[in-house]
């Protein structure tokens, strides 16, 4: 569309149709027609203060209008969205900082309550942030218990958005497999699982206010969709019941530590973001199985089971931490049910060969066949405790023996061979031209550069 442009006659018609009483019940087609007239009987001095007007509401218009981008888009809407956006995450790092520092406040860092919450979707809505769910699940977690509750239940919105049923099956054909509309497995009373959710948030915070808003943690790459999602079902329910803040998970991570080292005392190690947000990339307990629902256990889809997720990201943050402040892990509490810990704590008071240690000594020892060991002894309320972790991805193995490495023990050695150009006689000029320089003579180098032509 044209931008609008300005000129003196519009401006002497729209004040014409203001000041006379039959110009404002006439349409603006016959009120052109009736100052047309009268427009053409003004001289150039009559008609200066309209033309001066449309060329200062020009001006203005020009300064006015936004800059845009290459899409079409205003530039300073977008300056203004990357603005929100970086208040928003600032406030969700400080809210995230003062939960932690509650909890050490308290000196009760390791019962400090965390939710964990990830959704599943059948298809996002084009036009807003809108998700269609298909499976929710959360989890309560602490560092002292692990796993202290879980929440999980299939979803069934009745129906999808209209004309996206082909990015609605190949999203959910490479991701959960969870069968489509109308065969939708779950809750299809969308405004009652809301209440029956909230009610569990709740639960899980009991010394929260009824105002009060509910916090979960959720990967950066599924924030949008809790919170799309949220939205999706609160939009069902009569009156909104909560809300719901969706934070970082991996930024509590680190958060949390740092918070939990300087609790112990521990020193001279270096925590920074790309460390722990590498523990949700790797994910090592992603092919666990027990840990997900039986409908994704039964299609090998575990990876993608919101149960599976919450409960991966409960384990990842014990196994991260519970070794700091010498919390023993309990399988399917803080790791799958069917692994091995690595590591255990110990009463050294208990042991003979420990007795004479205090609490101020530090040893670290590792030298154990099994792998690499390390030993350390500090001080945990009023006892002693000595916390060994061990590191079963270690390979003990002597490089030297045959037995340990048949490819490399059994390799002979290959003599070195002579330069290039030894076994040409010596007059010949191509003889110097792969010879060190420090080995040829002046004349050999001189009859490089006349080499014979071939």
């Amino acid at each position: 569309m044209a931008p609008k442009r300005y000129n003196g006659f519009m401006m002497f018609v729209s004040e014409w149709k203001e000041k006379n009483p039959a110009g404002r019940t006439m349409t603006l087609a016959e009120a052109v027609t009736k100052c047309g007239e009268i427009w053409k009987n003004m001289d150039a001095q009559q008609r200066g203060p309209y033309i001066s007007m449309a060329k200062d509401a020009g001006v203005a218009k020009k300064c006015t209008k936004s800059r845009l981008n290459c899409h079409g888009q205003s530039l300073s809407a977008l300056e203004r969205e990357e603005a929100e956006a970086a208040e928003r995450e600032l406030n969700m790092k400080r809210a995230t900082e003062r939960i932690v520092l509650a909890g050490k406040e308290r000196h009760d860092l390791e019962n400090t309550k965390f939710i964990f919450a990830a959704f599943n979707y059948f298809t996002k809505s084009i036009t807003n942030d809108i998700y269609i769910p298909a499976e929710f699940s959360a989890c309560q977690f602490s560092l002292k218990s692990g796993i202290c509750s879980m929440y999980s239940s299939h979803i069934d919105p009745g129906q999808l958005i209209f004309g996206q049923g082909s990015d609605t099956m190949h999203h959910t054909n490479n991701t959960h497999q969870l069968p489509l509309p109308p065969n939708a497995m779950g809750e299809s009373d969308i405004g009652r699982l809301y209440a029956n959710i909230v009610e569990y948030l709740r639960t899980c915070n009991p010394d929260a206010k009824p105002n009060d808003p509910l916090v979960v943690f959720a990967t950066p790459e599924m924030i949008p969709t809790v919170k799309g999602c949220f939205r999706y079902l609160e939009s069902d329910s009569e009156e909104p019941l909560a809300t719901i803040h969706t934070y970082d998970i991996q930024y509590l991570l680190y958060v949390l530590k740092l918070e939990v080292m300087d609790s112990v005392d521990i020193r001279n190690v270096t925590v920074n973001r790309a460390a722990t947000d590498n523990l949700f990339v790797n994910d090592y307990f992603c092919y666990h199985l027990g840990i997900s629902c039986q409908y994704h256990e039964d299609i090998d889809r575990c990876k993608y089971c919101t149960q599976s997720m919450v409960s991966r990201w409960s384990y990842v943050f014990s196994d991260f931490l519970c070794g700091d402040l010498a919390i023993t892990p309990l399988p399917g509490k803080h790791m799958p049910p069917k692994q091995q810990p690595r590591f255990h704590v110990s009463n050294p008071h208990n042991e003979s060969a420990n007795s004479s240690r205090t609490a101020s000594n530090f040893s670290k020892t590792t030298n154990k066949s099994s792998g690499k060991v390390s030993n350390a002894t500090f001080t945990s309320g009023q006892s002693l405790v000595k916390h060994e972790i061990f590191d079963h991805s270690a390979f003990s193995a002597d490089l030297n023996a045959p037995e340990d490495f048949p490819s490399l023990g059994g390799r002979k050695s290959k003599p070195n061979r002579n330069p290039m150009g030894k076994h040409l006689a010596p007059g010949d000029p191509r003889r110097a031209w792969n010879v060190p320089a420090s080995n040829c003579s002046a004349k050999d180098l001189e009859d490089s550069f006349k080499m014979p032509p071939c």
